[in-house]
């Protein structure tokens, strides 16, 4: 039997203690639990199980708006789990608690000339757990793969309690099942990550940016097409539309004495364009839109079609304002700002395009007046992932609702 507002929160007070305090904002009093341990962390799991409580996992807070759920009771901070576990620099490998933000672990991790190649967004704030958890990938996924590509194991504590270890913590490794791929993505609703181990590159000693714009991004397509294509040692390669400008941002890693610079610039002029140096970072496009206001979407489409893709969202929209980033490997990311009215038939008309195989589109951040229905996904497919979250979550108090209303 549940227990009223006053008596779980009286209960928790006994049991958890220090752990546990009241946080009152512009949304009422949020009760937050604060362990700094696996051990820790499933004891307040156990004791909402214990009265069926909803938890939220809360790392920096910065991608609390991507998906709607439940109202949670109690919000499961992560921040006193800090800590660079360890770093066997020579096996390219290291293990970190979720808690610690990506910027602060980049900073050890480059102290032996290395890093994990990811750029996800809001790095100061970001942390480990947090960016897994959303599966945020950035410019860096087409030279070096996805965040699921450079984690290879996990520490989990499951909705009962129970703390499991999986994946290990070198890259050749294949005991076990992978739930780090299942967990990256997965929202908070299928355990909670404590530890992550990652694959680590080293660091580029030399980094070159260069911008082209162009009033449309088709006029990009043959320059794009014929960067993939050469031996350019590109790390970045990102598209943008920013108020109806297109900007095409590249970043290449070779040596200066390699002389790419002036084949990037020999293969821009033939296309009668031209590229400028670039200082700033490739990652601020994208994270100019996550607005207040703004509803984002996460919009996969092939390789091939980036920049048909591109023009279409500018040609399609009246009455909206469009901005997005795209990435050469075909991941888009859209912001809408307008009426809720004109959004909502905006997302509607997105993921029903025609004429682009594999198109696939999710919600990440949804402004608060806009009602987008729920998307359309196979039922099987449904159903697969409906029996996953019951076999992890039976109770469903992870973040319910956070995933596709599971």
């Amino acid at each position: 039997m549940p227990l009223s507002s006053m008596s779980w929160r009286q209960e928790a007070q006994n049991q958890l203690g220090r752990m546990l305090y009241t946080l009152t904002g512009h949304e009422g009093e949020r009760v937050v639990a604060t362990p700094q341990s696996a051990e820790e962390v499933a004891s307040v799991l156990v004791f909402a199980k214990a009265h069926h409580l909803n938890i939220c996992p809360l790392g920096g807070g910065t991608k609390q708006q991507w998906g709607r759920g439940a109202t949670p009771q109690i919000y499961l901070s992560l921040a006193r789990l800090n800590r660079l576990v360890e770093h066997p620099w020579q096996d390219l490998t290291c293990t970190v608690q979720a808690g610690c933000t990506w910027s602060s672990l980049q900073r050890s991790l480059a102290l032996h000339g290395q890093f994990i190649a990811m750029d996800p967004l809001f790095q100061d704030r970001a942390t480990v757990g947090g960016i897994l958890a959303t599966n945020d990938c950035g410019s860096l996924r087409q030279r070096y793969g996805s965040l699921r590509d450079l984690v290879i194991g996990m520490t989990l504590v499951l909705a009962d309690g129970s703390i499991v270890r999986t994946g290990g913590k070198v890259v050749k490794n294949v005991a076990g099942y992978d739930l780090p791929k299942l967990l990256t993505g997965s929202l908070g609703t299928l355990a909670v990550i404590t530890e992550a181990s990652f694959r680590l590159h080293s660091l580029p000693k030399c980094v070159q940016a260069f911008t082209v714009d162009a009033p449309r991004a088709s006029t990009l397509a043959p320059l794009l097409a014929k960067i993939r294509a050469s031996h350019l040692l590109s790390q970045a390669l990102q598209i943008s539309c920013i108020e109806r400008q297109f900007r095409l941002s590249i970043a290449l890693t070779a040596h200066a004495e390699a002389g790419q610079v002036a084949i990037l610039r020999s293969m821009v002029a033939e296309e009668g364009l031209s590229a400028q140096e670039d200082s700033g970072p490739v990652g601020a496009a994208r994270e100019s839109l996550f607005r207040s206001s703004a509803t984002v979407l996460r919009v996969a489409t092939l390789p091939s079609q980036v920049c048909e893709f591109g023009d279409g969202l500018q040609d399609s929209f009246s009455g909206i304002e469009i901005s997005s980033v795209s990435d050469a490997v075909g991941s888009h990311w859209i912001a809408l700002q307008g009426s809720a009215r004109a959004v909502s038939d905006a997302v509607n008309r997105i993921r029903t395009r025609s004429g682009y195989p594999g198109l696939t589109v999710s919600a990440v951040q949804i402004d608060a007046e806009v009602d987008i229905p729920a998307f359309d996904i196979p039922s099987r497919t449904f159903q697969l992932m409906r029996a996953i979250k019951d076999q992890f979550d039976p109770d469903h108090l992870l973040n319910p609702g956070k995933y596709l209303g599971i």
